[in-house]
């Protein structure tokens, strides 16, 4: 990035633009703008995970790029008391980056905070991911399976979005018809032509994911991508779709393969339900490449099989989850992150980052 003492833009919209353009060309995947009494600090996450130092802006003209980006996202630049979520689709300079926008009130200001994705929009399909040997593979069989239940697991910032959107570029390269493949997204981050992608509106109690799942399912629906699994009503929804000849695919935050089991269990839900709904799962991170490469995607799946089910109706707890997935080939992280370590992709101390 440029030197961080810089003098700003005269104007807001030119300043964000040349930020954005700076962040692209870096390689940034996030940008924090922090606002305190008399300023406005940006920083930056670098491909490697440093959180650098970029700009400080005096606080009025912070406010008015704050305000800049948000109008960019498509966010409501008078609200701000409450916190909001939106898009920003083709980056300056990006080509195919996009940002996903946050914002969050706090006592001196609005903090904002963008991750980059890149990608997203250029037509990726699962091999054009990098993932480990083995990894594009075993998603592609998953999404083999006309019903049932995919579910993607990983820290914010691990990939789960792209992955995700390549799957349903998978699907419609292998002649899924588009008009029975339906997202529902907060917000939609990648258009993609031909499907119909709904958008959720925080700002309207009466259009959640709950009421948009419901909705799309009245719709011929084959294939139904949900953003995430927020809550119990969402998951209960996703379940019963997938066991009423539904392809379901969606993320849900529980970190590893056994977790999602766990997590699942401990809602409650009947380990019968989960054990014959899920068809499997996928857990992803993204770890530093060496000496300061790019990331490198380290991908678990774990397709479900009769042992698999009968050992998730037995309700077993997550160490027992996690002993077995160990030994399932490609079911386990820290597994499939050493087998890169070994072939120099990684180094051996990032190994503990997972």
């Amino acid at each position: 990035m440029d030197d961080p003492n810089t003098t700003p833009h005269a104007d807001a919209p030119a300043y964000v633009a040349d930020l954005l353009r700076r962040a692209v060309a870096a390689g940034l995947t996030d940008l924090y703008l922090l606002p305190a009494a008399d300023a406005v600090t940006i920083r930056g996450r670098s491909p490697a995970g440093e959180i650098n130092h970029l700009d400080r802006l005096p606080a009025a003209f912070g406010a008015q790029c704050t305000a800049r980006i948000k109008v960019l996202a498509g966010l409501l630049t008078y609200r701000t008391t409450t916190a909001q979520d939106g898009a920003i689709h083709g980056l300056p300079g990006g080509g195919n980056a996009e940002a996903r926008v946050a914002t969050l009130p706090t006592r001196t200001g609005e903090r904002l905070t963008l991750r980059l994705l890149y990608g997203l929009a250029g037509g990726r399909g699962l091999d054009d991911l990098d993932f480990p040997e083995g990894a594009a593979a075993a998603i592609r069989s998953l999404l083999r399976h006309p019903t049932g239940l995919v579910i993607l697991t990983g820290p914010t910032g691990s990939g789960k979005t792209t992955t995700i959107y390549a799957m349903i570029r998978e699907l419609l390269a292998a002649g899924h018809n588009p008009a029975t493949l339906i997202t529902i997204e907060d917000p939609v981050e990648c258009e993609i032509p031909g499907i119909s992608q709904v958008q959720l509106r925080r700002d309207d109690p009466g259009w959640g994911y709950p009421d948009a799942l419901r909705a799309a399912l009245r719709h011929d629906v084959k294939t139904l991508v949900i953003g995430e699994l927020r809550d119990r009503e969402v998951t209960k929804v996703a379940l019963d779709a997938a066991l009423t000849g539904h392809r379901v695919i969606t993320t849900y935050h529980a970190g590893d393969v056994a977790g999602v089991y766990a997590r699942l269990l401990h809602q409650d839900f009947e380990p019968f339900l989960i054990a014959a709904a899920v068809t499997g799962v996928v857990a992803q991170r993204l770890l530093p490449g060496r000496e300061g490469g790019a990331p490198v995607p380290v991908a678990a799946v774990l397709a479900a099989d009769d042992a698999w089910r009968e050992l998730v109706m037995t309700a077993p707890g997550l160490s027992v989850l996690r002993t077995r997935a160990a030994s399932i080939p490609g079911a386990d992280l820290e597994s499939a992150a050493r087998s890169l370590a070994a072939a120099g992709r990684l180094a051996e101390k990032d190994v503990y980052l997972l």
